[in-house]
Parts: C-alpha cells; sequence; structure tokens
C-alpha cells in the first residue's frame, strides 16, 4: 500500500466518559498498532491519521489555528492528542531506524452522511424534525464549526494527491478541515426546524460539563498547503441531509 486511513475511533466524546478505559484502549493502544504496521512494511506508506477538534478544550482565541495550545477536557479528547503525539514519536524526526511519514486531520463536526450516528447532533436534531417529535438540547448556547462530509473528503484527497506527488513538506503535517463559521445548537435546531417545517418544540437541558462550549477552526492553513476549501453552507448541507434520510423516514 501506499497509504494507510487510519479513521477508527471510539468517536463521541459521550462514549469516552461511560467507558474511559475502552476509549483509551482503542484510541490508543490501536493508533499505536497501526503505527507498527506501518513501520514494519517495506512499502513506506504515509499513514492519515483523524484527530479532533476536541484536543483543543476551551479555545483561548477565535478562529483555532492549528498551533493553539492543546488543553482537552474530555477523556476522548485527550486520546485523541496522546495518539497524535504517538504519531510524532514515529515520525521521521524521533531518530527510529524505519519512522512512519504522517499527516493528522483534525476534524469538527463532520455532518451530512445517511450512516452517521443516529446519536450525533444533527442527525438526531434532522430524525426528530421529520418524525415531528421534541427535541431536547443539551445547553444550546455552544458555538460549533460544522462541517458538510462533501467538504471533509475534499480536504482528505486534496491531502493525499498532494503527499504522493512529490510534497514532502506535507509529511508530519497537521491540517483543519472547517468552515470558518461559528453556529450555536440552538440556532442549528431552529435551523433544522423551520427548513423541514418541523411542528417539534425545543426543549433546553443543563450542558454536559465535558463538552467543549465554543470551537470556530481557522481553514487557513488548509487552504494555503492543499488548496482546500469548503463549498457546502450549513443551510444548504443540511437540505441535502434531509433530502438524503426524509426517504427512510416516510418508508416506515
Amino acid at each position: 500500500m501506499d497509504a494507510v486511513f487510519h479513521f477508527a475511533a471510539v468517536s463521541r466524546v459521550a462514549w469516552g466518559q461511560e467507558d474511559p478505559f475502552k476509549c483509551w484502549q482503542t484510541n490508543q493502544l490501536g493508533t499505536l498498532n497501526v503505527l507498527e504496521a506501518c513501520r514494519k512494511t517495506e512499502t513506506r506508506p504515509v499513514m492519515f491519521y483523524a484527530s479532533s477538534r476536541e484536543v483543543y478544550g476551551e479555545p483561548i482565541y477565535l478562529p483555532v489555528n492549528e498551533n493553539h495550545p492543546k488543553k482537552p477536557i474530555s477523556i476522548y479528547g485527550m486520546t485523541k492528542l496522546c495518539a497524535e503525539r504517538t504519531c510524532v514519536s514515529y515520525s521521521a524526526t524521533s531518530g527510529l531506524g524505519q519512522s512512519v511519514n504522517q499527516i493528522t486531520f483534525r476534524f469538527s463536526n463532520v455532518y451530512g452522511s445517511t450512516r452517521d450516528l443516529p446519536s450525533r447532533v444533527i442527525p438526531k436534531f434532522m430524525m426528530k424534525a421529520l418524525r415531528g417529535e421534541d427535541i431536547t438540547m443539551y445547553g444550546g448556547d455552544q458555538v460549533l464549526d460544522f462541517t458538510f462530509i462533501d467538504d471533509t473528503i475534499s480536504g482528505i484527497l486534496k491531502a493525499y494527491t498532494k503527499s504522493l506527488d512529490g510534497h514532502r513538506e506535507l509529511l508530519g503535517e497537521d491540517f483543519h478541515f472547517v468552515t470558518g463559521r461559528g453556529v450555536s445548537v440552538a440556532d442549528l435546531a431552529k435551523m433544522i426546524v423551520n427548513m423541514v417545517d418541523s411542528p417539534s418544540k425545543i426543549i433546553r437541558t443543563d450542558a454536559n460539563n465535558f463538552e467543549v462550549r465554543k470551537f470556530i477552526g481557522d481553514p487557513r492553513k488548509s487552504h494555503k498547503l492543499l488548496g482546500y476549501e469548503p463549498r457546502v453552507k450549513l443551510e444548504d448541507g443540511l437540505r441535502i441531509l434531509s433530502e438524503r434520510i426524509a426517504p427512510s423516514i416516510k418508508a416506515r
């Protein structure tokens, strides 16, 4: 192989809080297993590691760029940051006899797939709205950077293509695939309800203490080095998602 995409993980913040051992075992040891496999192969593949905005914790400035201090507040965020550092320990700067070429991606609230986890915020709100069921929010004041899946994939493919076309300067770098726009969870819920003309009521409850309250990412590094450019506005992405999943709701 010429590339390995390591996207496997315990992938929800809440799951990490519920089962920290499994989260550490999967996200940390799992990453170590992939790195070892890459290190031992003769083809020297580039490993692309899927990390998360959660590694930053609560931002001290916005928009957050890749150099922002990393102080995760959740178990999931800690496992992701430690896995990132494990990748660095296997890189060419580590002095290993056989190192691993790697590039890190940090995703932010990717949405738009019909195979998404139904418990994540956008799929959950959309399914509830389409069914006319009440939507319960934990907090609602959180401001987040929601990125459509097609834009995220375009960034991944740009990094893959460039790194294999001789752009060695990309190896060891980290990249955001974000929009640079922040939207509150409360506004997101209203947007979805209004868009699908739903009778759903929006109910607020207390926010979880392990969730980051605000994140808006800076896409400029990805744009400069990869040519990444988010093209799908949140309103358009939500409309596409509703069209993708509405038939399955009606079928029931």
